[in-house]
């Protein structure tokens, strides 16, 4: 009973102990003095601060380390570079990602593009400024005029890839000497291909440039000291495919359109009163005559199966001939009053339209753009052209699918249907040489 009572007594004080020491009153603690206890209040918890730079889904950027998307495959994904590594058959893995919400583009003022300048067909082209050509690009209707060379310099025959990715063109921006040079669509990677003292232009006046670009696009022939070279894209590699007497003149150069044909035709002239068509192979160098005739030659054209090429002959008469065939093949023979100095055929196969520049009736100032109706069946047909515009055209060239044709008349450029049909003028600018891109 006595242990009982005695428990009680010590309990009851420890019970007086503790209400004084939450009251903050002064107590004797025998053996350590008066001492005055503190007063223990309840610690309320603090409100939530909001963060100084609050970050929204909205607002922050998707790069952000604090708020991108993380996916545990992409955190475990080898580095750039590393060979991936084959997957475990029975690999129960899954991928996690967090669902937090993309950044919504701000509108702005500027529509968003939506096709790059590598993605959109360009028409290239030459004015002239201060007297000198200069290069520029356009899109097909006329806008986004961009110059790729500086004022004061000259660049001449402007000619896209089959491609459609780079530009080829001849210009003296280094150092005053004429070079070949190309361009990427978007007017950047400029690059000097040759680095040739005395290039010079073309001895006859050819509206079509003096080099030509292999079907693949990683070669350039072009013509040099009455020769015929290939220059490589990539290395600049310079090798020499045909050599003839330094006397005779080398023009009017066209490599063969289909990448399984190899053949680069040209035309020879020996003097005034001798004019050849050969043919040489890039690989082999070997070299082929196909025709040959005392009447100049004027301008060439493949056909886009590479099979024949036309070639004509004085502003009469145009031909036809194949590396499979020894005997040209009469085309068109005094169809009109003259033929001017422009052959194309179509770059597509399904159309097969031949292009020409010619003179309706005896009267006409100048050139219109005409189309091949019928071919001559012989002598004394003389095979039908179909003028498609009016008089005053100086050039003229395909659309990439061939179903377009953009032509400079009096300076200014059009663009037609193949049909002749749908003319509009989209510039107004002196336009010379122009060449049109694939996308």
């Amino acid at each position: 009973m006595r242990e009982t009572l005695k428990s009680l007594s010590i309990f009851s004080a420890m019970l007086l102990l503790l209400l004084l020491i939450s009251s903050g009153c002064d107590v004797n603690i025998p053996g350590c003095g008066k001492r005055s206890l503190p007063f223990f209040k309840p610690v309320t918890p603090p409100p939530s601060a909001a963060p100084s730079n609050p970050i929204s889904a909205s607002s922050a950027p998707v790069s952000a380390a604090v708020s991108a998307p993380v996916s545990l495959s992409k955190a475990l994904a080898p580095p750039v570079g590393a060979k991936p590594t084959p997957k475990q058959q029975g690999n129960n893995e899954v991928p996690v990602e967090m669902n937090i919400t993309k950044a919504k583009p701000t509108a702005t003022g500027t529509p968003t593009a939506t096709a790059t300048p590598q993605e959109m067909e360009k028409i290239a082209y030459t004015t002239l400024e201060q007297g000198k050509p200069d290069l520029w690009t356009m899109n097909t209707d006329g806008t986004d005029r961009v110059r790729l060379t500086p004022l004061g310099t000259s660049s001449w025959f402007p000619l896209w890839s089959p491609s459609g990715k780079l530009l080829a063109f001849l210009s003296d921006m280094k150092e005053g000497k004429m070079n070949l040079f190309v361009v990427a669509k978007d007017g950047s990677n400029l690059q000097q291909l040759t680095f040739l003292n005395d290039m010079a232009l073309p001895t006859y006046s050819h509206l079509k440039p003096p080099f030509s670009w292999s079907p693949k696009s990683d070669e350039i022939a072009f013509c040099y000291q009455n020769q015929v070279w290939k220059v490589n894209v990539e290395n600049h590699e310079l090798q020499t495919l045909y050599t003839d007497d330094p006397n005779n003149i080398v023009s009017a150069l066209e490599w063969a359109p289909h990448r399984d044909n190899k053949f680069v035709a040209f035309i020879v002239h020996q003097g005034v009163n001798y004019t050849s068509l050969l043919l040489v192979n890039p690989r082999l160098k070997d070299s082929l005559k196909l025709a040959s005739g005392s009447e100049p030659f004027t301008d060439i054209s493949w056909t886009s199966d590479a099979r024949d090429v036309a070639y004509l002959v004085g502003s009469k008469t145009l031909f036809t001939a194949s590396s499979q065939n020894s005997q040209p093949k009469l085309v068109l023979t005094n169809p009109c009053p003259e033929l001017g100095p422009l052959v194309a055929y179509s770059p597509s196969e399904s159309a097969g339209n031949l292009m020409l520049l010619a003179k309706q009736y005896a009267a006409d100032p100048d050139y219109r753009v005409a189309l091949m109706a019928t071919a001559s069946k012989g002598s004394p047909d003389t095979g039908v052209l179909k003028f498609l515009t009016d008089p005053g055209v100086e050039d003229a060239t395909w659309s990439p699918d061939g179903s377009k044709i953009a032509y400079v008349q009096s300076g200014d450029l059009w663009i037609m249907d193949a049909t002749g049909t749908n003319k509009h003028r989209v510039a107004l600018i002196g336009v010379q040489s122009p060449n049109w891109s694939k996308k």
